[in-house]
């Protein structure tokens, strides 16, 4: 074991970023494009994902999920030869059920627009809150496309791209549409369990479809409430997928998700909004009473929906979260029978985007 424990030091040193040629931007420089954070520029430049005033308004666990950063990413085009990061986040994430490279890392995807597929990822070792990490090096000198993700479940307040001196920064290309898809809901919208950043489903979506991803799932914490709707109407999206089924009881859905959906009716009548039941566990397949709970929220859903459209809403729409992961298989593609890995985040990105391209997009 010593000598395996002395030879991963030897490698993670050999990993660690040298300064020769290298120029160190924050992210925060007018040459990167910063997306997935609506209230970035309000807020002087900090990670959050919700508005400054938000604190003291929202419940203090959804202020706290607030400051990780799940689906937001630095965009730019680069013709650098060589691309490291450094990173100091505010603490050390002590999960069992999800990797350091998925709750605390970033990652690098490359490529032209629809086409973007991983690239690198740099992450912090055991208990250590700064990292810094090479993601590539010693490629040709042409523009190439770049996002770079930052953590979906921890609070980075510090983050620095090391380019290459004299290397050009362009802007991104343009997005398929000018404003946000804005996903609202629990854990698994925000990224629980992925294994590196960028791979949950808002996340994909938005590469599939070249668009905006506002991504405000907040774990154990999306509840429907009125003050969270309220900062969510602040947003001038394409569209609104209210995904946060799996937080509360049939009882509270029934409660909170008209009042939900008034609020952002009232400060966008015509924006279409998703409702989207929850992805099925794995216990619904062993225990009656969580098939029951299920079934039972389900059904308020779709009869919340049905009546909106009878009621003439015809910019609302339903998507059944039974479609979206394999029902027999749903352990295999997650971490404990609930929440995704990027295979089973994957499953449901590729099942949601033709039902989203439909109601965004019918001339693709």
């Amino acid at each position: 074991m010593g000598k395996r424990a002395r030879k991963n030091d030897e490698k993670v040193k050999q990993q660690e970023p040298q300064s020769d040629g290298v120029v160190w931007l924050p992210a925060g420089d007018r040459r990167f494009t910063m997306r997935g954070l609506w209230w970035y520029e309000e807020n002087g430049g900090t990670f959050c994902r919700l508005p400054k005033r938000a604190q003291g308004v929202v419940r203090e666990p959804v202020w706290e999920l607030a400051q990780c950063p799940a689906s937001a990413r630095l965009c730019f085009r680069s013709d650098t030869t060589a691309m490291r990061v450094r990173c100091a986040l505010r603490s050390a994430v002590p999960f069992a059920h999800m990797p350091l490279t998925g709750h605390s890392g970033l990652a690098l995807y490359c490529g032209e627009p629809y086409r973007q597929v991983p690239r690198a990822v740099a992450f912090p070792q055991m208990n250590e809150k700064e990292f810094q990490g090479v993601l590539f090096e010693g490629v040709s000198p042409r523009i190439r496309e770049y996002t770079l993700y930052l953590p979906p479940y921890n609070a980075p307040v510090a983050v620095e791209i090391g380019l290459t001196r004299d290397a050009r920064i362009e802007e991104p290309s343009p997005l398929a549409l000018a404003r946000p898809l804005v996903f609202y809901g629990t854990s698994i919208t925000q990224g629980g369990c992925v294994h590196t950043a960028g791979a949950d489903y808002a996340s994909i979506l938005g590469r599939m479809l070249n668009l905006d991803v506002v991504n405000l799932g907040f774990s154990g914490n999306g509840k429907g409430e009125p003050e969270v709707a309220r900062f969510i109407s602040e947003i001038d999206a394409s569209l609104y997928a209210l995904d946060y089924v799996a937080n509360v009881s049939p009882e509270d859905l029934r409660e909170t998700l008209p009042v939900f959906v008034k609020i952002l009716r009232e400060a966008h009548p015509d924006t279409p909004i998703v409702l989207m039941s929850r992805v099925v566990y794995t216990a619904c397949t062993f225990s009656l009473d969580a098939r029951a709970r299920h079934e039972a929220q389900r059904d308020v859903i779709i009869h919340f929906y049905s009546q909106a459209r009878r009621d003439g809403d015809a910019n609302i729409h339903f998507v059944d979260g039974n479609s979206l992961i394999n029902y027999a298989a749903q352990l295999a593609y997650s971490d404990q029978g609930v929440h995704p890995t990027n295979v089973g985040f994957q499953m449901m990105a590729e099942a949601l985007a033709p039902q989203i391209a439909q109601i965004l997009l019918p001339d693709e």
